[in-house]
């Protein structure tokens, strides 16, 4: 893995929460060293802060991904706008949290994005079937799973019952021919379900 974030203090804090779990290879300070560092080392995740020094964000995750395509880039920042995120989905992030995120939620992102980096770029998915295609309750609600938030931790945020959200996550499921959390991100991320793209 690869930290990038431009406050050193911050760095080494995440680091400090995640290299227990995770093999931690360097940090970058600017875009330019976050795509030195993947290129050289070639991670299965670069954790990526958007506001750095360098190219822009999404300059920076369309580069890591065409030169180290096994690398899947987490996006980790202060900013939650959904136009955003749309965005970076679009460059090719895949999956965004919160720096106020807890530490068991960070690690389960990260666990939950390595697969998806390592799967082959085509696992038979393709363009999402009219019948398929997710409400957006549930779009909301596999934006939140993408982001590690529990059926509690969703329910509270879009005000419905625990109940309703594990209804919308069996729809998930079973529109995506999914069958976890993991592979239900995975597949919404390829087909681009979270920018609205097909």
């Amino acid at each position: 893995m690869v930290l990038a974030d431009d406050h050193a203090l911050f760095r080494k804090g995440v680091r400090a929460l995640i290299e227990r779990y995770f093999d931690v290879v360097g940090e970058a300070s600017d875009g330019d060293a976050a795509i030195r560092l993947a290129v050289d080392t070639a991670p299965d995740v670069l954790l990526l802060d958007v506001e750095m020094p360098g190219p822009p964000p999404e300059q920076t995750i369309t580069t890591v991904r065409r030169r180290s395509p096994t690398t899947a880039v987490i996006i980790l920042t202060m900013h939650t706008d959904a136009v955003l995120q749309r965005q970076l989905t679009r460059a090719g992030a895949s999956a965004f949290a919160d720096k106020s995120i807890s530490e068991d939620a960070l690690h389960r992102l990260i666990a939950a994005a390595r697969p998806h980096a390592a799967s082959p770029p085509d696992e038979g998915l393709q363009k999402s079937p009219p019948d398929r295609v997710l409400t957006e309750r549930e779009l909301e609600v596999i934006r939140m799973i993408a982001q590690a938030y529990t059926n509690r931790e969703i329910s509270k945020r879009l005000n419905i019952t625990e109940g309703t959200v594990k209804r919308h996550t069996t729809n998930i499921y079973a529109k995506l021919q999914a069958t976890s959390r993991i592979d239900a991100v995975r597949k919404v991320v390829r087909l681009r379900l979270l920018d609205g793209g097909s």
